[in-house]
């Protein structure tokens, strides 16, 4: 046993999951090789004599694009882009049979670069700008009901290629998880007089940062450790109406938010995912926003067998470590002893928990008026 604090067990007001906040379990050994999850690989390897499909002068190798920005004279489908939308090559939904809808990749810049937080604010608000813009395209097509935009950062969350992008997949169904938010936030504005999101920003002990533009928080029953949420300040159900501006600052908080991630965990995988309603019959109890889901651990046999994840980090510790970076370093694991190796014995205490950063103590939580990512 550790001297950590007794876990606890949350669940999320929106999706309904259940999570343990378990930071007794960062104490736990790790003989195994990868055992960890894997960071993002170094800048300068991202591109070591590997051929990029997403890169100037490989547009043949992609589909035809849907919508693009381009410099004046330049011709579809070559050079002289500075944002593409392609269809996906290796789709997993297809308007030609199967399973119906679309599945396409979003290329928000033709350098190639891996880390989405290095792309200038502009080039970010022009990926969103793009992003509505296919999303109004298939909220008019009828057959459509929902559609999903996301980006995979680093092989430990999925990414195959390296170069930055991103994906939508619009699908003929809403699909189940969506269904139960939208009931689960229906359910809460009944209930409590205001929207769950909008909520959120009240909180200051889970409080990353609260703007003008946006607020961003780590949410109360977050599945991984600095699970981390950024919304609009402005209540707009769903990303379709969206407008230019309100995109603008939503690139301009998240990309000081990715800075603070990164900061924090050296460059850790995640995901980034869009939250909007369906196309169809929006409730204005929803408030769109986007998730940030650091790959910080893996799900394992008790979270596949009873969907219950188990977070080491609670969520109020990690936003004070996102909100102050400097102060913070990523969880450390108790060392492993040449004993303890050979006997599969469990890790003597530290005096200070391997799940605690080094903010842990002594360092008050700012209050929301502070809480500001620089």
């Amino acid at each position: 046993m550790t001297d950590s604090p007794p876990s606890e067990l949350r669940r999320d007001p929106v999706t309904g999951r259940a999570v343990l906040i378990a930071p007794g379990r960062a104490a736990r050994p790790m003989a195994l090789a990868d055992a960890l999850p894997h960071h993002r690989p170094p800048r300068h390897r991202a591109a070591e004599n590997v051929f990029c499909p997403f890169c100037p002068g490989s547009e043949w190798d992609t589909p035809g694009e849907t919508y693009a920005i381009r410099e004046a004279g330049s011709v579809p489908n070559g050079p002289g882009w500075t944002l593409r939308v392609v269809p996906n090559k290796f789709p997993a939904v297809s308007s030609e049979g199967g399973a119906f809808g679309f599945h396409e990749v979003v290329i928000p810049c033709p350098s190639h670069e891996p880390n989405p937080a290095t792309l200038p604010v502009e080039q970010l608000t022009a990926m969103f700008v793009a992003v509505r813009e296919r999303f109004r395209t298939f909220a008019a097509d009828d057959r459509i009901k929902y559609a999903q935009f996301f980006m995979n950062v680093g092989a430990e969350a999925g990414a195959s290629l390296d170069h930055v992008h991103g994906q939508i997949v619009a699908t003929d169904f809403v699909p189940d998880a969506i269904r139960n938010v939208m009931d689960n936030l229906k359910a809460f504005e009944w209930n409590h007089g205001k929207c769950e999101t909008c909520s959120r920003s009240t909180q200051p002990e889970r409080l990353v940062h609260a703007s003008d533009e946006a607020f961003v928080v780590c949410p109360y029953a977050s599945r991984f450790a600095y699970e981390l949420a950024v919304a609009p300040a402005g209540h707009l159900a769903t990303y379709l109406d969206a407008t230019d501006d309100e995109l603008a600052g939503i690139a301009n908080v998240l990309k000081r938010t990715l800075h603070a991630l990164d900061a924090v965990l050296h460059e850790p995988a995640y995901n980034l995912i869009l939250h909007s309603a369906p196309f169809r019959d929006a409730p204005e109890s929803f408030h769109w926003y986007l998730s940030v889901i650091p790959r910080t651990a893996r799900a394992a046999g008790y979270e596949w067998a009873t969907g219950v994840f188990i977070n080491t980090v609670p969520p109020e510790l990690a936003a004070r470590c996102v909100t102050q970076p400097h102060t913070c370093r990523p969880p450390r694991r108790a060392p492993r002893r040449a004993s303890m190796r050979r006997r599969g014995m469990a890790s003597t205490p530290t005096s200070r928990s391997p799940a605690e950063p080094a903010c842990a103590r002594g360092s008050p939580i700012p209050s929301a008026r502070t809480r500001r990512l620089s």
